[in-house]
């Protein structure tokens, strides 16, 4: 499966390192914590990405485990699956 961060959605990185989506549709706002910013980054960088390489990505910039970064990063997906940030693809 690949995940395509929708282009319309627009990231503001913050100096904490956390950022904010911005849905330009809905203009909603949805916040995200530094791992987060790390996973959109590289979901929109490539124009799409599996589960399997943004795992990859997220632990070599967090000190995490592989299976703690993929539960995580999956529960996200399926959040931001959920409010139309990300289109999932087979």
């Amino acid at each position: 499966m690949t995940i395509v961060a929708s282009p319309r959605v627009l990231l503001t990185e913050l100096a904490d390192g956390s950022g904010v989506l911005l849905d330009l549709d809905t203009k909603f706002y949805f916040t995200l914590n530094p791992v987060g910013v790390a996973a959109w980054r590289a979901l929109s960088a490539t124009g799409g990405a599996t589960i399997d390489a943004v795992t990859r990505v997220i632990c070599e910039e967090f000190d995490v485990s592989a299976d703690v970064a993929q539960a995580d990063l999956e529960a996200l997906v399926r959040g931001l699956d959920d409010d139309g940030l990300v289109k999932l693809t087979r």
